[in-house]
């Protein structure tokens, strides 16, 4: 952090508005803060601090109080600081907390403590105000400020005030900090966070491990117990027993199932009788329900006789509503006739009338074909106005063409312009984007190795872990394979010896006494052989449990192969995954983090050429001249243009004096001229349609009489008709001996005849099959007896009862049979895995214990990283109390033997070259621990910016300490700044001491009055 210029108002001593511009002091190098006590020296400090963090330098201040007693009352208390990190330049602008006059009335109120953060890279410092700002970056919610700028100075006000501020009472600080304090301050300005990660993580995987052999074991306890076993040997036992147990009851369970099939035979069998019994039932019932249905039947048959002689009646009782239908329609002609002749009367009268009131409009179309007349004039006047229009027109498409061209070039003027921002907005975002890809590029890469290198790790563990799973398979399948070859031994030895003991019986059946044995020749026989020398069938056994065995011992020797050879890939995969760092994280964390880049850069789109837009915006600049030069020329042509048509409209209008104004518009008076010729056509029409449409209703008058005429003659014939066809159907009636209502009545069963057929016709069908199934069942129940089902189902439930409960308990057996001899292998299993897993937790416990401090050194692993960067930081400080002291002292790391075993390491002792011994800092003269801590100071800022990218240490501030210094002192320790200075760095400081101000005499110096201090600058 490098501050340019800092600016406080109300603040502290100073009463008004007081600017600090660095810009000379930090181009010195080193320079200086001089004036009297009290006067505010350490408050520029502060109003630094509290810009940045809202904190003072001391930190423990209340920013309530910073505000100047000397200040007005309505004069806000305010800091502002423009400083640099690396090539940006930002803008931090803040209020404390503070009471204000109201703006109107009395009274008071409370102004909350608020921020302000702006980007103000490319601004001149000099042309920053508050119209001029820059970019917000955050701005009232302090928080939000404070995140954004601690994001991009890496530090808090803490390590500020440490490394960076070093203000009154503070300076020793660092120095005299026990192990914990330091560590917390080191921890934030080198991140070695990756290391406490680590160590987390190997202490959290050696519990999980732990608790999952705790858990695995009680697991394996807990099973053992639900089964009311104590040991995997009682449990073997228990499968033994279970076996015994179930063989039992497989026998009680098939003699039930015997005895369970002959009573359902018997049971189906007499299911078969009962049956025959209940269908010669069935069969007399519906026999009887066939024969209460006979009246039925017989009405039936009476309605079927009245109903066919309908049907021979049908055709004249038709004929008869055809004449009452025909007269129904004569009717309604008759009336429609009378209805039509007295509506053409009307019409004939309203004709007549509508022709006398045309012929009453002729005074009309006589003023219309004047009206006519004089429209024809104004076109002949408009026709002979034309060459004046003309020249109006083509200056007014003249003058329209000028404003055309003058809107086009102001338009083209304010684009350039819209442009030439547009293209210095589009400069300034790409310069800050090109920033940002390169910075996104580099980590890109970084991300990428990391995810390479974890991918081969991870590949290398994968492969030693199926390489183990293998082993383990492998060994299994040994262990399998011995198991059988120890076992078709002993089917091989026993087939040999039984063949050997059939041989030898029949030996001693040949045996005679006093002659030789075929075998070994002895004439003696004392022990021959005994027994059944029968051997069928030995020899054949003999040889194949000799062919078994053989396959045995190949596959046996196959086998260990195979585990020899699955162990030596398990070595070499152990060697290379060995030979492998392990990534500090998965290849899941890598990869999120290398696609989290990759859409960043994505985001910020394909890379920009600064050059080509930068030669654009120059482009920009000739155009906007040469088109502001065009839009001057279209502005006067413009104007000329608009002078020439206003004397066309003049001669036009005095041409066009006698046309009314509405008519001067050729196409107004066109459509005149054609509404006075359309209202002439129409009073014409309109006389000649009224005289048409009189002598057409007089016509339709005469034919609308006639026709009534014919009406009423249609009307008497039809009633005529009817007369003669109801005479007819009576005469019919009569002559079949029916009345009108007995006619009426079996008219309505003619749809039902095919259907009534029907039914008498399948009632005797049905009859006939009824009586034949009641004989046919009542012969096959004769001389048989109706047997007792109801018993016979009882005695059926009961077999199949004792059956199914007899098979339930064979099941039962064989289900805790095999149950106990699954959990006997599951936990044979589980044990082998526990105590494997023990085996493997030993080396993972041991590697946690000693990442998390409990080792010989009581060191945590993050504290042995702090303390590596530690070791620098002291070697870096030293480079400088080494000329300070003529070097007497160095600076050295020793361990705390007091409290905190788990944050050893960072302590810190002076050794004395003239007594060869390191002693406390605490010993230390008051000038002595000022430079120790001076150098301490320096070596941490060097240390820090070294190796944390993203740090930029450009100015230390020193508030204390030289008037503890001896003039030799002094001077090596001015000769030490002034060296680090040599290295881009700048250095100021607050000293009283008058050989300091004569030494160093660029800075500012303050001065003091009753109304306020004020700073001045000085030495330049």
């Amino acid at each position: 952090m490098r501050p340019l210029r800092l600016t406080m108002q109300a603040f502290g001593p100073y009463a008004g508005r007081e600017v600090v511009d660095f810009k000379a002091a930090l181009d010195s190098g080193l320079f200086g803060i001089y004036g009297p006590t009290g006067s505010g020296k350490s408050s520029i400090f502060s109003a630094i601090s509290f810009a940045l963090f809202g904190e003072s330098a001391k930190g423990d201040q209340d920013p309530s109080t910073l505000r100047s007693d000397h200040a007005k009352p309505d004069l806000l208390t305010e800091v502002e600081l423009v400083f640099e990190i690396g090539t940006e330049k930002y803008l931090i602008r803040r209020w404390p907390k503070q009471t204000r006059p109201l703006a109107r009335g009395k009274g008071e109120t409370i102004e909350q403590h608020s921020a302000w953060l702006f980007d103000v890279t490319g601004i001149a410092t000099d042309d920053i105000s508050n119209e001029n700002c820059g970019k917000v970056l955050a701005e009232k919610k302090t928080t939000a400020v404070e995140e954004e700028l601690t994001r991009r100075l890496k530090y808090g006000p803490k390590q500020f005030r440490q490394i960076v501020l070093l203000p009154q009472g503070k300076f020793e600080t660092f120095l005299t900090a026990n192990t914990n304090d330091r560590l917390a301050i080191l921890r934030e300005l080198f991140d070695v966070s990756i290391y406490k990660r680590l160590a987390q993580k190997m202490k959290d995987d050696a519990k999980a491990a732990k608790e999952k052999i705790q858990t695995d074991q009680r697991v394996y306890a807990e099973r053992l117990k639900q089964e009311n076993f104590d040991t995997l040997v009682a449990l073997v036992a228990g499968v033994d027993q279970a076996k015994i147990q179930h063989e039992a009851s497989e026998q009680a369970a098939k003699a039930a199932q015997t005895k369970a099939s002959e009573v359902e035979k018997t049971l189906t069998q007499a299911m078969h009788t009962e049956n025959e019994f209940v269908e010669n039932e069935a069969a007399a019932a519906a026999l009887r329900t066939l024969e209460a249905k006979s009246d039925e039947i017989n009405t039936s048959k009476a309605k079927l006789t009245g109903a066919r002689l309908a049907r021979s009646l049908v055709d004249i009782d038709k004929a008869t509503e055809i004449a009452r239908e025909a007269g129904v329609s004569a009717e309604g002609a008759k009336e429609a006739a009378s209805k039509a002749h007295a509506t053409a009367k009307a019409a004939a009268e309203a004709a007549g009338r509508v022709l006398l009131q045309e012929q009453a409009k002729e005074q009309e179309l006589k003023a219309l074909r004047e009206r006519h007349g004089d429209l024809k004039r104004h076109r002949v006047t408009l026709d002979g106005a034309k060459g004046f229009e003309a020249a109006l027109a083509t200056a007014i498409g003249v003058g329209n063409s000028a404003e055309k061209n003058l809107a086009a070039a102001q338009g083209t003027h304010k684009k350039l312009l819209q442009s030439r921002a547009d293209k210095a907005a589009a400069l300034k975002l790409a310069e800050g984007v090109t920033t940002q890809q390169a910075q996104l590029s580099a980590q890109l890469r970084d991300v990428q190795q990391s995810l390479g290198a974890a991918r081969l790790y991870e590949k290398a563990l994968q492969a030693v872990t199926d390489s183990q799973r293998a082993v383990t398979g492998f060994e299994k399948q040994h262990a399998i394979s011995v198991k059988a070859l120890e076992t078709e031994q002993i089917a091989f030895d026993l087939a040999e010896t039984a063949l050997a003991g059939a041989q030898a019986l029949h030996l001693a059946e040949k045996l005679m006494p006093g002659e030789p044995c075929p075998v070994c020749g002895s004439a003696e026989h004392p022990a021959p052989a005994t027994g059944d020398a029968k051997s069928a069938g030995l020899d054949e056994a003999f040889r194949q449990a000799r062919s078994t065995l053989e396959t045995a011992r190949k596959a046996e020797a196959q086998a260990s192969k195979t585990v020899a050879a699955s162990k030596a890939t398990l070595t070499a995969h152990q060697t290379t995954l060995g030979s492998l760092e392990k990534p500090l994280q998965s290849v899941a964390v890598f990869t999120s983090e290398e696609s989290g880049l990759q859409d960043q850069l994505q985001a910020l789109g394909p890379a920009v050429d600064l050059t080509v837009l930068r030669n654009e915006l120059e482009l920009l600049e000739g155009q906007i001249a040469e088109a502001a030069a065009n839009a001057e020329v279209a502005r006067t042509r413009q104007s000329d243009t608009a002078t020439k048509a206003a004397a066309a409209k003049a001669a036009l209008e005095t041409a066009l004096i006698s046309v009314p104004e509405p008519f001067r518009d050729s196409a107004v008076l066109e459509a005149a001229i054609e509404a006075a010729d359309a209202d002439i056509r129409q009073h014409e029409a309109a006389l000649k349609a009224a005289a048409d449409a009189e002598r057409l209703a007089k016509d339709a008058l005469i034919g609308a009489a006639k026709d009534e005429d014919n009406a009423i003659k249609n009307y008497d014939n039809a009633r005529a008709a009817i007369d003669a066809a109801d005479k007819a159907l009576a005469q019919r009636l009569s002559e079949n001996g029916l009345t009108p209502d007995h006619y009426k009545a079996h008219k309505e069963n003619i749809r039902q005849i095919d259907a009534l057929e029907a039914a008498i016709d399948g009632y005797a069908k049905d009859l006939a099959a009824a009586n034949d199934r009641a004989s046919r069942a009542q012969e096959k129940i004769k001389d048989t007896t109706r047997p007792d089902i109801a018993a016979l189902t009882a005695a059926s439930q009961q077999a199949a009862t004792a059956r199914d409960l007899a098979s339930g308990k064979a099941a039962t057996d064989k289900a805790r049979t095999d149950h106990l001899d699954a959990l006997r292998i599951s936990l044979a299993t589980s044990r082998a895995a526990i105590e494997r897993a023990e085996a493997a937790f030993a080396p993972l416990g041991a590697i946690a214990d000693a990442f998390n401090g409990q080792n010989n050194a009581r060191m945590e692993l993050e504290t042995f990283a702090i303390a590596a960067m530690f070791d620098r930081v002291l070697e870096a400080a030293n480079l400088r109390l080494g000329p300070m002291t003529s070097g007497r002292y160095t600076l050295e790391r020793e361990q705390d033997a007091g409290k905190g075993a788990g944050r050893r390491g960072l302590g810190i002792a002076v050794f004395d070259i003239h007594t060869g011994r390191a002693r406390a800092t605490s010993t230390l003269s008051g000038g002595e621990t000022f430079m120790a801590a001076l150098a301490l100071a320096l070596g941490l800022s060097d240390i820090v910016e070294s190796v944390s990218g993203g740090i930029h240490l450009d100015a230390i501030f020193i508030d204390e300490g030289f008037g503890s210094l001896d003039s030799e002192a002094l001077s090596q320790a001015l000769q030490t700044l002034q060296d680090i200075v040599g290295q881009s760095r700048a250095v100021g400081l607050i000293s009283h001491v008058d050989t300091v101000q004569q030494a160093i005499p660029n800075g500012f110096f303050i001065s003091k009055s009753m109304s306020g201090s004020h700073v001045t600058q000085k030495g330049y």
